[in-house]
């Protein structure tokens, strides 16, 4: 029969609560800093891993589980994501959230049905489609425009009030002369 201490001792290996060392992202493994013991290279949980995979490895000094089985640190692996004093939730709010290291933050509210991109300074945003982007929505731009090709437009264009299709300008004369500005409506 075996000794309880030793299943307790076994027991209290199995879990391990610790922080992120040091990350290797080459290798997906990390190493993790339990008191004065620091694990070896083990592999991090990822939320998908198969065709869909999710790369967000964990961070120095983020609060993690190591599991060992049968309490053996060199076959662990590490359970990263356990908020803490040093990394503190980004939000109590009622929502899904992600939030990145320079502020920008991802954020959908199921109950007012929003979804939220928001980037800091100097950010930017490529989105690659060959196939296209069709948008079913109004759309504000609140800034400049730059279009590198053709603008095709099956409603009407307007510029200050004044339509593309139908204007009219002022000033008009047969022959090679120019017209005036387009007449506001």
């Amino acid at each position: 029969m075996s000794d309880p201490a030793d299943t307790q001792r076994l027991i209290g290996d199995i879990i391990r609560l610790g922080t992120i060392d040091s990350v290797d992202r080459a290798g997906a493994t990390c190493r993790v800093r339990i008191g004065d013991l620091i694990s070896g290279d083990v592999p991090w949980l990822a939320p998908r891993a198969g065709p869909t995979r999710i790369w967000s490895p964990p961070a120095i000094g983020e609060q993690c589980l190591l599991l060992c089985p049968e309490g053996d640190t060199l076959a662990g692996v590490v359970l990263p994501g356990l908020f803490s004093n040093a990394n503190p939730a980004p939000s109590a709010a009622d929502l899904d959230l992600v939030e990145f290291a320079d502020g920008a933050r991802i954020a959908y509210d199921a109950n007012a049905h929003a979804l939220t991109a928001l980037l800091p300074d100097g950010a930017t945003v490529t989105i690659a489609a060959p196939g296209g982007i069709t948008l079913h929505a109004d759309v504000t731009i609140e800034g400049k425009l730059a279009v590198t090709g053709t603008i095709d437009a099956d409603g009407e264009v307007t510029g200050q009030g004044i339509g593309l299709s139908a204007h009219q300008h002022d000033k008009t004369q047969p022959g090679g002369g120019r017209s005036g500005t387009p007449v506001q409506p």
